[in-house]
This record gives C-alpha cells, sequence and structure tokens, in this order.
C-alpha cells in the first residue's frame, strides 16, 4: 500500500458526528473521511480492533506496519504548521506485539555481540 492510498485517520479539531450511525463524536474524534459515505468514526469504518503506536520508535512502527494485514496513518492538522503531521500509526495488536518482541530480540541479540545500536 502506497502512501497516496494509505488508510488516514484524522483527529477532527471541531465537533464531528458519523455520518453512517448519527453518533455525536464531539470534538479531538478520531475520524475516517470516505467519498461515497463522508466521516466515520472508527467502528462504522471498521478500524476500532486497531491499536494506536504513537510516532517516535522507527524500527517498531516499520516492523509494527509490515507484519500488520491492516493499518491506518493517524494525522493531525496543526494550526501553526497549516499541515497535516503524523501522530502515529493504528496497528493489529498481534502485529504490534511480535513486532515489540522482533525489537526486544534484536536489543538482546546486540547487547550480547557488543555492538551497540545508535539511533
Amino acid at each position: 500500500m502506497t502512501q497516496d492510498n494509505a488508510i488516514k485517520v484524522f483527529i477532527s479539531h471541531r465537533e464531528s458526528i458519523c455520518d453512517e450511525c448519527g453518533e455525536n463524536l464531539g470534538t479531538k474524534a478520531w475520524i475516517t473521511l470516505r467519498e461515497d459515505k463522508g466521516a466515520l468514526c472508527l467502528s462504522c469504518a471498521d478500524l476500532d480492533h486497531l491499536v494506536f503506536l504513537p510516532a517516535g520508535d522507527t524500527a517498531l512502527t516499520r516492523r509494527a506496519k509490515k507484519l500488520s494485514t491492516l493499518s491506518a496513518v493517524v494525522l493531525e492538522w496543526s494550526r501553526a504548521r497549516k499541515r497535516y503531521e503524523r501522530q502515529g500509526l493504528l496497528v493489529e495488536e498481534e502485529a504490534l506485539q511480535a513486532a515489540e518482541a522482533a525489537c526486544l530480540q534484536l536489543v538482546f541479540r546486540t547487547s550480547r555481540t557488543g555492538f551497540t545500536m545508535v539511533r
């Protein structure tokens, strides 16, 4: 999945209502936009089973996205920069756990060999 057609979830700054179920989501709601349906809550978009992985750990993010069959980029509008900024990913919980285990295994393996990782 390329960056252009990746699923995007937006953190809304205004009152939002799901166009499918009609639920009032309030401010700071996590919504996804669909051309045919408009703004949808995560439940109606079938993304509510995914867990949030905040931005910051590139190795963990890369592994979790690779292992997850479904992922979504979480974006929030920056008023200061006047653009959307990436806040993290929504990934499957099993993929996140496997990615965390792989990262721990790599740290353990490199600590035993004396090789230090530079971040």
